[in-house]
């Protein structure tokens, strides 16, 4: 539960007024959910399926921001947002594809239903996604007002790809792009890749960092992210141009995949398993404990957190037409998961979250949602990306000078 809502719960439990319920949107949450029973519908489901997804959007409407988008977790009452949280609340999330998500959803059950008041929704959502990318084409982790960030700046308003930042932006407007042919938004992706193009490091670490400083250089985050490249979330940019690269046909996207592709098979700690962080300049994992001193092992390290898993790593490289060890890959193969945003999966060993038991009496949506995404996907089969041809160098990448 986020901060905000942690110091009302204890005021509320004081005052006896703590009788809200907790919206979530970070994903797998709300917008997730949505998404996967509009799909599911779309391809000939049940009915109801479309009548929940419209009441999860009517809700989105009832709890958007002034801003045009959402925080991560807020209260509500009924069908509305509780009184308090607005005026409480400075914070737009723009990670964890809250507001990206929120976005989609909107959009998708305007396409499902032509009910204006849904499209109205999305474009105050698509157009805050444009007012909150920074001059450099990236998206900080959170909008908030400028006076509030000028006052009190924090990590938070610099360039990031911590949980999906920037790259569930840029899927997004692409999308937006694709449903309502507004050039703008396409446009504000393409800024966005440019950005990525840019950012990614240098081989052999040809991936991206979790969060930039101002300079645009691997910075920390919180206490516990020391400055790293990132398996998770460079899996998740190399996603988001490959979206550009099929939405727009322009094979420019497409060349950082080879680097990539290389640095992801050169640094598995085991097979289908990456560590989510690596030093810049370092071969070996990154971990860190609470205060932010490195650690040898997961297991020392701050929790919880996710600091190993699958990533949804194997995935990609069946886009790209690659096993999981970069060999090409045999199309009639078992598809790998595909991982929604904020699913780490779990490395081989481990119970991925699409496989977890729930306990007798305690349900666990997000476990669900997860669980409808990956049947979905595995039912769909695996789409082979126009970028395919570049991963297939990455062999040329991994044994050039320098690595």
């Amino acid at each position: 539960m986020t901060a905000i809502l942690i110091r009302a719960r204890a005021i509320g439990e004081v005052l006896g007024t703590a009788d809200w319920d907790v919206l979530v949107m970070r994903s797998p949450g709300t917008p997730a959910a949505g998404l996967l029973l509009l799909d599911a519908w779309s391809r000939g489901g049940d009915p109801g399926w479309l009548e929940v997804a419209r009441r999860a959007g009517d809700l989105l409407l009832a709890t958007q921001l002034g801003s045009g988008g959402w925080a991560s977790e807020m209260p509500v009452r009924g069908a509305g947002l509780a009184w308090w949280f607005r005026p409480a609340n400075l914070w737009t999330a723009l990670d964890d594809d809250v507001t990206s998500g929120g976005a989609r959803l909107l959009l998708a059950l305007w396409q499902a239903t032509g009910e204006p008041a849904y499209r109205d929704g999305a474009l105050r959502a698509l157009d805050l996604l444009c007012v909150a990318q920074r001059p450099d084409g990236s998206w900080p982790l959170t909008w908030r007002p400028r006076w509030a960030t000028w006052l009190a700046p924090t990590f938070e308003d610099l360039p990031s790809t911590n949980d999906a930042a920037t790259a569930a932006p840029i899927e997004t407007l692409v999308a937006a792009w694709e449903a309502l042919g507004d050039q703008r938004f396409l446009e504000a992706a393409r800024r966005g890749g440019e950005w990525l193009l840019a950012a990614r490091g240098a081989p052999p670490q040809a991936a991206w960092a979790q969060q930039y400083d101002a300079n645009g250089r691997p910075g920390p985050a919180r206490a516990f992210e020391p400055a790293g490249y990132a398996a998770w979330e460079s899996r998740e940019m190399l996603d988001a141009l490959l979206v550009l690269a099929r939405a727009t046909g322009e094979e420019r996207w497409c060349e950082p995949v080879a680097g990539a592709v290389a640095w992801f098979l050169g640094s598995r700690i085991g097979p289908g398993c990456w560590a989510r962080l690596q030093a810049p300049g370092e071969t070996v994992p990154l971990y860190a404990d609470r205060s932010g001193r490195r650690v040898a092992t997961a297991a020392e390290a701050k929790h919880p957190y996710k600091w190993t898993g699958d990533y949804g790593i194997p995935w990609l490289l069946a886009e790209l037409g690659l096993d999981a060890n970069g060999a090409p890959r045999d199309p009639s193969s078992p598809a790998p998961p595909r991982r929604p945003f904020g699913d780490a999966g779990a490395c081989p060993g481990g119970v991925p979250v699409e496989d977890a038991i729930e306990e007798p009496g305690a349900p666990n949506p997000r476990a669900r949602i997860v669980r409808a995404a990956v049947l979905i996907a595995r039912s769909r089969g695996v789409p082979l990306s126009p970028c395919a041809p570049s991963a297939a160098r990455w062999r040329e990448v991994a044994a050039a000078p320098g690595r």
